[in-house]
């Protein structure tokens, strides 16, 4: 090998030392943990239910979506033949979804503006359901599950 390709194969070696060694240390990335949302999905449960009205059934079945867009939810209590929608109080990532009713069907069964809270519980495919009006007042759990169960 003659004294110049020595020279450059020596320059090159150093070279990509020194590149090496002087790499720029890699930059953090923060990533935002996701929003926790303790409530948006479709809900089924049964609640014990207490009336002043005469003849009322001891329990309904409540059937929910609750999504997280603005609309909040629609609601169904099939005992009852009642059904409408939800207006949400609360956060998503809260613990208690504090909710008031309109209904849409059964008027004359549901009293418009009822209160219900959803409270999340060690479960995250369980809510407290707990609905509140005028002489009717119910409490039980709902179980996450598929709309189309």
């Amino acid at each position: 090998m003659n004294r110049i390709s020595i020279i450059c194969l020596v320059s090159c070696f150093a070279i990509a030392a020194a590149a090496c060694g002087s790499a720029p240390p890699p930059q953090a990335v923060y990533v935002a943990p996701a929003a926790v949302d303790n409530f948006s999905g479709h809900w089924r449960g049964l609640a014990d239910l207490t009336s002043v009205i005469p003849n009322s059934p001891t329990q309904m079945d409540v059937s929910t979506t609750i999504v997280n867009d603005g609309q909040c939810g629609s609601f169904e209590y099939g005992a009852i033949a009642c059904s409408g929608s939800w207006s949400c109080g609360s956060t998503f990532d809260s613990q208690v979804m504090v909710i008031t009713e309109t209904i849409r069907y059964g008027n004359e069964r549901c009293p418009n503006g009822a209160r219900v809270e959803l409270r999340t519980t060690n479960d995250p495919n369980q809510l407290q359901f707990i609905y509140q009006s005028a002489g009717v007042s119910a409490t039980g759990t709902l179980n996450r599950g598929d709309s189309g169960n």
